[in-house]
């Protein structure tokens, strides 16, 4: 369905949302670590994904594949595990921040990369005129 990317994306910002909304004062405590490792762990995934099958020789539509699959594990999941098993909700803090930075991360990689295709189509098809 058209409709279920956009469902995933605001359920998963709503339960994102909640962790972070309870636990706001030790995110602001640990933010900048936190933060930073969570960036670091996602954009080495969506790194490393995309250069080892560029390096194997893989086709760019591949790397691009690899680098998404391997930069956005599932980290909702994570926050709903914590949760259902665990008192302390500061357990599912780290997983809703990761949740939210590989969407960001992920939907940033995908919008230049569609960009870069789109540019690069218009430009061939305005070279053969």
């Amino acid at each position: 369905s058209a409709f279920t990317p956009l469902l995933c994306v605001i359920l998963v910002a709503l339960i994102c949302g909640s962790v972070i909304g309870q636990t706001a004062a030790s995110l602001v405590a640990a933010g900048p670590a936190l933060l930073g490792a969570v960036v670091s762990l996602h954009m080495g995934g969506f790194v490393l994904g995309y250069t080892v099958p560029k390096l194997l020789g893989y086709e760019t539509a591949v790397s691009r594949t690899v680098a998404i699959e391997t930069g956005m594990q599932n980290s909702a999941l994570g926050v709903v595990l914590a949760t259902k098993n665990f008192a302390d909700p500061l357990t599912a803090l780290p997983c809703a921040i990761s949740a939210t930075c590989h969407s960001l991360i992920g939907s940033a990689f995908a919008s230049y990369w569609r960009s870069s295709d789109d540019r690069r189509a218009a430009g061939k098809a305005a070279g053969k005129k």
